[in-house]
């Protein structure tokens, strides 16, 4: 930001405004305290922000900026309540663009934990720090701020017997990191939880795609349509995750109003809608998109978080997200000429590129160039949705679902690699950290072969911590912490061989592959060589198309 922009001082506000303000801030837990710290930064044009955890901040929660810093004589203003910089009179609640305004945040947090601020303000020589007491005392610092939380709740025991366990609201501090870093490309975010390096985040103005692959993971832009639509004053940007990206729980949904992570119903209403079938049952997309409006057209003074919207014309936010997602979704990813040959059982499959989104399919292809000569019988005929396939195998015709079966022939083949000790491990290029309870910590422990014969290669490097540092090849793109962890809780729990293989198969929807020609007719293939392929009674992800199944449908 630049130096020339002047920042307001802080200020008690006036009666008629402070009334206007929704109830105040709820400090829930650590985490709520982490993001209220973490905006006040952004807002004092931080570029780089340090964040530092103890026992997922019920012991400490320091944060540390290079913005503007606070005028000596503010910072007592700054720990009383409605006592802001960011509004001045009535009118600007309707014009609001700071990430926080209550001016509630710090007084909230110093009422309930060992409370230390220390700021210098730009241009000074002199830094200053003030406490719970209200004592201000010269200090040593550089131009910026520094908060220190200590004893979170230590005054209200009540309220900290309700916190959850320390792996619970790590997890949720972790969430929060992941959500603001998605918004604020500019601003560096670097975390460490009990001194380990949680986050490394820096800041980014041109090439904001890298701190997406960052928190998202490559597998998500790679398999995901670019958006960048605007209208009568909205416009509508980010990336929108295709089926291959689902998930089984909506944890990667970043939605966001003018920069502020936010939850609107008719928003999430319009984002599904515009999905429609595109989704397998029980999955959830995932998106980061970014909508711009006149802050003057939504009410942000909702909810005590902020963490809600208002808009002024709710219908016509909700039909230009639709549409705008829409198209988009529409445009070709993938694109068959399913016109088959069965004179000499030739496949033409056209190249179709979206730049957006950088999947495509492969170009002309024979399929006896590529599928096992014993099983030349088979026919990829239609794809539909993304979701389905339709397939000729050994002259009868199936319909297959993609994901379910994806996760079956990976369960059968960690099984049998499993079993016969041949699993290949495929080393993460960048180890991954993860937090684990007493009990999981014990199996890595005790179980070091079992777990290596499963395709692990796990590592203690605290006392609650281990590293993630190789996992099954065919599980390469997961989702590595989730994944560990149901691997050590089935464990845990003495499950057998079978249950774990389906648990772990799972993680492969989560990943996905790109759906070009060649790995279809390697699904195909492997289906074909599928124990029980047309068994009746069997709970088999697809289901063969004979006149009695297809008069059956036609007629419900």
């Amino acid at each position: 930001m630049s130096d020339s922009k002047s920042f307001p001082r802080i200020h008690k506000l006036p009666v008629s405004v402070a009334n206007q303000i929704a109830a105040g801030e709820v400090i829930e837990r650590p985490a709520s305290v982490v993001k209220e710290l973490i905006e006040n930064s952004i807002d004092a044009a931080a570029t780089k922000i340090e964040i530092d955890i103890e026992e997922a901040g019920k012991s400490l929660i320091r944060v540390r900026d290079n913005g503007q810093g606070i005028h000596k004589d503010d910072l007592a203003l700054a720990l009383q309540a409605h006592a802001t910089s960011k509004l001045s009179i009535f009118s600007d609640l309707s014009q609001i663009v700071s990430m926080g305004f209550r001016g509630e945040a710090i007084p909230s947090i110093a009422s309930v934990s060992r409370f230390k601020m220390t700021s210098r303000l730009k241009g000074s020589k002199q830094a200053w720090s003030i406490d719970n007491q209200s004592q201000i005392k010269p200090a040593s610092h550089e131009t910026g701020t520094t908060v220190e939380v200590d004893d979170l709740f230590f005054s209200t025991p009540g309220r900290r017997k309700f916190l959850k366990s320390e792996k619970t609201e790590y997890l949720h501090i972790q969430s929060l990191i992941r959500a603001l870093a998605l918004s604020h490309f500019s601003t560096g975010l670097f975390v460490k939880h009990n001194d380990h390096p949680l986050f490394s985040l820096p800041a980014c103005k041109d090439d904001i795609e890298h701190r997406v692959i960052s928190v998202c993971g490559r597998s998500f832009i790679n398999k995901s349509v670019k958006v960048d639509s605007a209208k009568e004053g909205m416009h509508l940007w980010g990336w929108l995750g295709l089926n291959d990206v689902a998930r089984s729980q909506s944890d990667r949904q970043y939605f966001y109003v003018n920069g502020r992570v936010v939850r609107d119903k008719h928003v999430s209403h319009a984002i599904r809608l515009a999905y429609d079938d595109r989704i397998a049952t029980g999955r959830y997309p995932s998106y980061v998109l970014h909508f711009e409006i006149d802050p003057s057209l939504v009410d942000v003074n909702v909810h005590p978080a902020k963490s809600e919207v208002r808009f002024s014309e709710t219908r016509n936010v909700h039909d230009f997200i639709y549409s705008s997602l829409l198209e988009c979704l529409r445009k070709p990813i993938v694109a068959v000429d399913n016109n088959v040959n069965y004179g000499t059982n030739e496949l033409n499959a056209h190249k179709k590129i979206n730049e957006g989104a950088n999947v495509y399919s492969t170009a002309n292809f024979k399929q006896t160039d590529i599928l096992d000569s014993r099983r030349t019988s088979s026919k990829y005929l239609s794809l539909l949705s993304n979701q389905f396939l339709i397939a000729t195998i050994s002259d009868y015709q199936y319909l297959i679902d993609i994901a379910k079966s994806r996760a079956l022939i990976t369960a059968q083949h960690l099984y049998k690699s499993f079993l016969s000790q041949s699993m290949t491990m495929r080393p993460v290029l960048v180890p991954v950290a993860c937090e684990l309870n007493a009990d999981l910590r014990e199996i890595v422990n005790k179980d070091v072969v079992i777990i290596e014969q499963w395709g692990f290669k796990l590592e203690q490097i605290a006392p609650t911590q281990i590293l993630i540092r190789s996992i099954p090849a065919i599980l390469i793109y997961a989702e590595l912490i989730p994944l560990v962890n149901d691997l050590l809780a089935a464990l845990n729990k003495n499950e057998a061989a079978e249950f774990i293989s389906n648990k772990l198969a799972q993680h492969i929807n989560d990943s996905g592959t790109t759906l070009d020609a060649n790995n279809t007719i390697q699904l195909i293939n492997d289906i074909s060589m599928f124990e029980n392929i047309s068994h009746e009674s069997s709970p088999l992800p697809w289901r063969k198309l004979d006149s009695e199944t297809l008069s059956t449908l036609l007629k419900s």
